[in-house]
């Protein structure tokens, strides 16, 4: 009969969803919102399906504020994928890397005009899942694609780019 003094391995029944919530900053890459700020600040969440482990679908909502003379707030929602590199990210400490790209929608609202302009927002960017001692926290960065334009008005572009950093659970 054989001892073995190592640790048993640990049994990880596989995650299929996972919330993702963090304060953002924004940088605003136009003044097409003059006199409101180029940085905003803002929340986003993610509500996030396994596909596999390491490829998700998921669900985001996202509002960004961009203070000033004149207030501008946006709301964003949409259908994200993302790609990891080991499927370890949900469960095992260590440093997971991922990229990931969204289709999105948002809805511009500006302090003292009526009414909202809805523009698409195309994102990639990528970041780093960091699990220490049980902990799930993310950092992200990612570049934002939008372009206002309706009717017979000039396309304006709204393009930023979007820094998070905020926590994951994967379940």
């Amino acid at each position: 009969m054989l001892l073995s003094f190592a640790p048993a391995a640990r049994a990880e029944a596989p995650a299929t969803r996972s919330v993702w919530i963090a304060p953002t900053y924004q940088l605003l890459l136009t003044d097409a919102f003059a006199p409101s700020s180029r940085h905003g600040l803002g929340a986003a969440a993610a509500y996030e399906f396994h596909i596999s482990p390491m490829f998700d679908i998921g669900l985001e909502l996202a509002y960004r504020m961009y203070p000033g003379a004149v207030v501008t707030q946006q709301l964003g929602y949409g259908v994200s994928l993302k790609h990891f590199f080991s499927p370890a990210w949900s469960y095992a400490d260590g440093v997971y890397p991922f990229i990931d790209y969204g289709l999105l929608v948002q809805q511009s609202f500006i302090e003292g005009r009526r009414g909202r302009a809805v523009s698409h927002d195309t994102r990639f960017g990528g970041g780093l899942v960091l699990r220490r001692w049980g902990l799930p926290l993310f950092v992200g960065l990612a570049g934002h694609y939008s372009v206002l334009q309706y009717l017979d008005i000039d396309a304006t572009g709204i393009s930023y780019l979007e820094l998070g950093i905020g926590w994951v659970q994967a379940f």
